[in-house]
């Protein structure tokens, strides 16, 4: 299927084959930490400021308040901290019949999203009251993923459930793909894309199935499961195989031509070579190529160690690489690692993020340099990062590293 993708801007050009005229810069994870943190407090402040001017405590929300004020938070954050050509997650909002009936209300110095069933969604006003809330609540969401997950109930339910929901692989009709286009889920989007033609890569993102099995049953159980039922595990792996959807289809008519592809707890640090080849690379093989397929640019991130797996990694058909930094002394190498996969594959680089937080502006163009030099003397390289970049980096730092590849 041809569809448009943005050609232009230096990310785009790379992953399609063609030299740009200097490194792009894709912070993997460009979402979280501070930029998240800097969402939240704009989002807080301005629904803040609009309930104080209507001199309310609960003000019900209109869909062209809403879009506005995300547009201006996008906006703000790509003027001042993140300038484009960086790479930017398909942003997504709420359509007209999602918010219809919604409200924010204010709660003493709490603000919540009133949404039309009366359930509250608490807005932080800032990251650090976030994660302090996260961490007095232990039984949150975060936590149920050590031992249970975020579903109640056994492997056998979920592997019946992906027997039974596994949608034909048939096309999306014309019709449902432009329905999902134009539902309103797309508006911020498309308004940031015209504010910034062929100057913002938008990226969209899908975890391979192997990490479902961390969601459904939680990291303890999902462990066990691999050695006591490997027959209902590829079960529920085969039920997470992605397949034609009017979202996808949407996406890339929209111009999204870039699909960002989570592969994680299947490394040499927690699972063996064998039980990788086994539960983790048919599936992820299977996902990346469906992307391709469909026209996507597929950014492979695989967290933990992949030293041990770089033959088999060198096999799937992504188009980018994206791994871990070595701080858990596993040895992953950036030269290593352009060695093994050759000279034609894009790589990013996996600039360590402590060191970007705290290190000199000298000492973050050295590493600039230096990642560079290893994997990007031939091109076919991204610079990134390893992990999310750490909340309490500056986004005074994170523009610096946005533009670090056209200062040297």
């Amino acid at each position: 299927m041809q569809l448009n993708i943005h050609t232009t801007d230096p990310l785009s050009l790379i992953l399609n084959g063609q030299r740009p005229p200097f490194v792009p810069v894709a912070p993997s994870y460009e979402e979280l930490g501070p930029l998240e943190f800097h969402r939240m407090e704009l989002r807080y402040r301005k629904w803040r400021d609009l309930l104080v001017a209507a001199g309310t405590d609960r003000l019900p929300v209109e869909y062209q308040t809403h879009f506005d004020l995300e547009l201006e938070i996008h906006t703000d954050i790509l003027d001042t901290c993140y300038p484009p050509p960086a790479w930017l997650k398909l942003p997504t909002i709420g359509t007209p019949t999602d918010v219809a009936g919604s409200a924010v209300e204010r709660r003493g110095d709490d603000l919540c999203w009133i949404d039309p069933n009366g359930d509250a969604t608490w807005l932080p006003p800032n990251g650090r009251a976030y994660y302090t809330r996260m961490a007095d609540e232990r039984s949150g969401p975060c936590a149920r993923l050590w031992s249970h997950g975020y579903n109640d109930g056994s492997l056998e339910e979920a592997a019946a459930r992906a027997r039974g929901e596994t949608p034909p692989a048939s096309e999306p009709s014309a019709e449902d793909v432009s329905s999902e286009r134009d539902s309103g889920s797309y508006d911020l989007a498309r308004a940031l894309l015209d504010r910034h033609p062929d100057n913002l890569p938008l990226y969209s993102s899908y975890e391979a199935p192997y990490i479902s099995l961390l969601g459904i049953l939680g990291f303890q159980r999902m462990m066990s499961a691999l050695l006591d039922t490997p027959s209902l595990v590829h079960q529920v792996l085969e039920g997470w195989v992605p397949h034609p959807s009017a979202a996808f289809l949407a996406q890339r008519s929209l111009g999204i031509g870039i699909m960002f592809v989570e592969e994680s707890l299947s490394s040499a640090d927690c699972i063996s070579p064998d039980m990788y080849l086994e539960f983790s690379f048919p599936y992820t093989k299977r996902t990346l190529q469906f992307f391709e397929d469909l026209g996507f640019r597929t950014v492979l991130y695989f967290s933990g160690n992949l030293m041990p797996l770089l033959h088999h990694l060198k096999k799937l058909p992504f188009t980018a690489l994206v791994f871990e930094e070595d701080r858990k002394n596993y040895g992953i190498d950036l030269a290593e690692v352009r060695r093994a996969m050759g000279p034609d594959r894009v790589l990013y680089g996996n600039v360590d993020v402590h060191f970007l937080e705290k290190a000199s502006d000298d000492e973050v163009l050295d590493e600039v340099r230096r990642q560079i030099d290893v994997a990007g003397s031939d091109g076919n390289f991204v610079l990134s990062v390893g992990s999310p970049i750490t909340p309490d980096t500056s986004l005074d730092r994170v523009r610096f590293f946005c533009q670090s590849t056209q200062m040297i």
